[in-house]
């Protein structure tokens, strides 16, 4: 069946387009589909050459609907006349080193399929970047669209959660893989909607924000992530902080003692659990990670510059390698020893990649934070104001849990991040020209 829905999403891809020929209004609608889709990510995707049992990032082709919509779109913007740029910024140029520096390690590798599995995601996912800043360049600064979708995905996600929590599920995931990285979802989303309601003053539009980002906030207190209930508070704190130094108001002041109540009454009700969650930890989590984290070190001084092999951890963990001989055999290292990912994407991207990649990373991620920062300037008495604020704190987050957690390098949590950054990067592209149309929209439209 999976088959068949994809082929006929291929086949789908020419409609696509003329209906955007015939009418500019489906571009809107099928951004939309950039967004919706998540819901029934798994569902909707398909993986070829698929290798379902292997404990790695990436364990197959994988091909969703959102990647089959990002390439209508951007097919549809250019036949509409639309110039698209493969590289709109400094901070493509170094996404583009950090592919390219992740291909050395497959000199290393001993499954370049694997490898090769990582690399088309990271294919798959710039043209979801190139989608959103294209469309936001066609529409003029159309952010709305998008967070509608969040917003979608957020409510029934919730509902999905609530039918487990029905069902007596300790953890829920909701319609995500995995708890931890529904979580991290939940934050980058919901900073977002927390900046908007605290800097734009827009009546009805500003409860239903409200409510999503308390939906998003139960829902990821509901996870019980230790490191996402330890970062969301900071990346909250950094965006009220942001939305403040733009100025003072009495609304804001109201605002911030209407949440701090609301997290009040929250807090005591998820407490017990989540004190449990803390207290009672499996003393093994502690250990496997610390056994990880030594394992990582261990590739990385062997191959420091081209690490073990992108997406080769799960072989390389494993006998007959030596970088897991500091475990006890009595504790599982076997020869059928079978184990998790390296819990930082830190230390698994220098493990697998070397030191080089892991430097463009991180300068590719520091790049988006500092570019946030400088916006915020620019962008002061702009009522877009809210995303960079929103996006500072939601990255400050996210790059946070990532070195407790490596779900960043998972397909939804990647995708989200990968629009975030193309907000960021089409407002540093055209954020002088938003205030001009905002302050003098006739004379902007006319030239």
């Amino acid at each position: 069946m999976k088959y068949l829905f994809f082929g006929a999403a291929i086949a789908g891809i020419a409609p696509a387009v003329m209906l955007m020929i015939c009418d500019r209004r489906w571009v809107r609608w099928f951004t939309l589909g950039l967004t919706l889709p998540l819901i029934v990510f798994n569902a909707s995707a398909i993986n070829f050459l698929s290798h379902e049992t292997y404990r790695g990032t990436s364990r197959g082709m994988e091909i969703s609907i959102i990647y089959i919509t990002a390439l209508s779109l951007l097919l549809g913007m250019t036949l509409l006349g639309k110039r698209i740029r493969l590289i709109t910024d400094t901070g493509c140029l170094l996404y583009l080193f950090y592919f390219l520096f992740s291909i050395p390690s497959l000199l290393n590798a001993e499954n370049c399929l694997f490898s090769f599995f990582e690399l088309w995601k990271m294919f798959m996912i710039y043209l979801v970047f190139l989608a959103v800043f294209h469309y936001l360049e066609y529409s003029q600064g159309d952010f709305d669209i998008i967070l509608y979708g969040f917003a979608a995905v957020i409510f029934i996600n919730f509902l999905v959660i609530l039918q487990q929590h029905l069902h007596g599920i300790y953890q829920v995931r909701g319609v995500f893989p995995h708890q931890n990285s529904m979580a991290m979802c939940m934050m980058m989303a919901g900073m977002l909607f927390f900046a908007r309601i605290f800097n734009n003053r827009e009546g009805f539009r500003t409860k239903i924000f409200i409510a999503v980002f308390l939906v998003a906030s139960v829902s990821l207190v509901r996870t019980y992530s230790r490191g996402a209930l330890f970062c969301y508070p900071l990346a909250g704190m950094l965006t009220m902080g942001c939305s403040f130094i733009k100025g003072f108001s009495s609304r804001k002041i109201i605002l911030t003692g209407l949440l701090v109540l609301c997290g009040f009454v929250g807090l005591l009700l998820f407490l017990p659990k989540i004190i449990y969650r803390f207290e009672n930890a499996p003393k093994s989590s502690g250990e496997t990670r610390k056994n990880f984290a030594i394992a990582a070190l261990n590739m990385i001084r062997d191959k420091p510059l081209a690490g073990v092999g992108l997406n080769n951890w799960g072989i390389k963990i494993n006998p007959p390698y030596e970088y897991s001989r500091h475990r006890d055999p009595k504790k599982g290292y076997t020869e059928d020893f079978k184990d998790g990912i390296v819990e930082t994407i830190y230390l698994l991207v220098g493990a697998e990649c070397g030191i080089p990649c892991l430097l463009v990373l991180l300068t590719w991620f520091g790049y988006y934070w500092f570019t946030c920062i400088r916006l915020m300037r620019r962008l002061r008495g702009s009522r877009y104001f809210y995303i960079p604020s929103g996006v500072f704190g939601a990255l400050s987050g996210a790059f946070l849990q990532s070195t407790l957690e490596w779900i960043l390098k998972q397909q939804i949590n990647f995708m989200w991040l990968m629009i975030l950054f193309a907000f960021i990067s089409y407002l540093n592209r055209h954020g002088r020209e938003l205030m001009k149309l905002e302050h003098n929209p006739t004379e902007v439209k006319a030239s």
